[in-house]
């Protein structure tokens, strides 16, 4: 019960992880509409407050995650930010998506869990 108690922690904190760094990955949203946006319009100052709002946002939970995890974990799990951006742009702006991204980001996903293995093994 006891490790079954840990593994959940141990989960919840990566989930928590991968909602930072979806939040990261949201950042790129407002920067794109911004650019479409004639420079200094209303739409554009909008969009490119709204950029930084998010990257405060990051920031402050980016803190945080460092306090809970060890830096090359954090770092490594920050590669899945191209997954989330992927599935963002598909998401928000209706644009494809490849095989050759989908390789891509299966080679992040298993380097990610390599480097995770890796570290715990060492634990």
């Amino acid at each position: 019960f006891v490790s079954y108690k840990k593994n959940m922690k141990t989960i919840r904190k990566y989930i928590i992880l991968q909602l930072v760094i979806l939040i990261y990955a949201i950042c790129c949203v407002p920067s794109k509409l911004a650019s479409n946006e004639q420079f200094l319009s209303f739409k554009f100052c909008l969009y490119y407050g709204l950029l930084f709002l998010s990257l405060v946002v990051y920031a402050i939970l980016w803190q945080q995650i460092l306090k809970k995890f060890p830096l090359t974990i954090a770092y490594a799990n920050k590669a899945s930010a191209i997954l989330w951006s992927m599935l963002l742009g598909l998401m928000v702006f209706n644009e494809k998506i490849t095989i050759f991204n989908i390789i891509g980001s299966l080679i992040v996903i298993v380097g990610i869990i390599i480097m995770i293995k890796g570290e715990q093994s060492h634990e």
